[in-house]
């Protein structure tokens, strides 16, 4: 997908003029999987697409907003196992010490080029809480999710 294309998707951008994120990238994380859960009654999400299990989820919740952060191959350089493994365990960490509880996700390329990435379902976090988080594991971008139940790719650079 082009940028001029990316830009038409519904991508929220701190400034889309001065992203440095290529096209190819966003495209990449528009066009991944986004499972919350591990276990076989899993929620998948596509980004800009509504998902009703997950409004049936976050009203069951109580919460209005939620985000997907993933602590996995930073700036999206590609990490070790070990490497991605040890920042996980520090955004759990982190989730933890902060109160807040994360559902153990994984998002995935469908086309097989990116490898599965563990993140994080974070149902109550506000969006700038949540874009602040995203930064400090220095991430390109997280999920974001408001009460109508489609995530939407947030831009961080």
């Amino acid at each position: 997908m082009s940028m001029s294309m990316a830009m038409r998707t519904n991508i929220d951008r701190k400034n889309p003029i001065s992203s440095t994120i290529s096209g190819l990238l966003i495209a990449n994380y528009t066009h991944a999987d986004y499972r919350i859960g591990t276990a076989a009654d899993c929620i998948t999400l596509r980004i800009d697409q509504y998902s009703e299990p997950l409004a049936q989820f976050l009203a069951t919740c109580n919460q209005s907003c939620a985000a997907i952060i993933s602590a996995y191959n930073p700036y999206s350089q590609l990490l070790s196992d070990e490497e991605n493994a040890a920042a996980h365990e520090s955004l759990r960490h982190f989730l933890t010490c902060h109160a807040y509880q994360g559902i153990e996700s994984v998002h995935t390329d469908p086309a097989g080029v990116w490898p599965a990435e563990k993140s994080f379902f974070i149902p109550g976090i506000d969006i700038p809480s949540a874009q602040s988080l995203g930064q400090q594991f220095s991430q390109n971008a997280i999920v974001r999710i408001e009460r109508d139940a489609i995530p939407r790719l947030l831009l961080l650079r």
